[in-house]
């Protein structure tokens, strides 16, 4: 049984709408994906290319837009998780730290 939730079907309209948009990306950065994911991006955005202007770049980044914004609460909660993760490590470093230089004051007056 998968624990994914089952996503609502888009229609053709929907999908066209929230997806294959032109896009006029001026800045680009390159993300690197498998030859088999690449290939089917162009497949759908070949699709769409006609009628609606639709490029693999536009394609991908409309897709990776729609992930961001789809699971933004589970992403900003692992950043939080992280944070904290981060800043308990950062308070250990410290006390380690305060504790050898302590250790090291004390060794000195010997």
């Amino acid at each position: 049984m998968s624990s994914k939730k089952k996503q609502k079907q888009l229609s053709i309209e929907e999908y066209i709408e929230s997806y294959c948009t032109e896009k006029r990306i001026r800045e680009r950065f390159a993300v690197y994906i498998s030859p088999e994911t690449h290939c089917n991006l162009r497949k759908i955005a070949r699709l769409f290319t006609g009628k609606h202007h639709t490029t693999t770049s536009s394609l991908a980044d409309s897709i990776i837009a729609s992930h961001i914004e789809t699971h933004r609460d589970i992403l900003n909660d692992a950043f939080k998780e992280d944070d904290r993760e981060f800043l308990e490590w950062l308070k250990e470093k410290r006390q380690k730290e305060d504790e050898e230089s302590e250790f090291d004051e004390e060794n000195r007056s010997v």
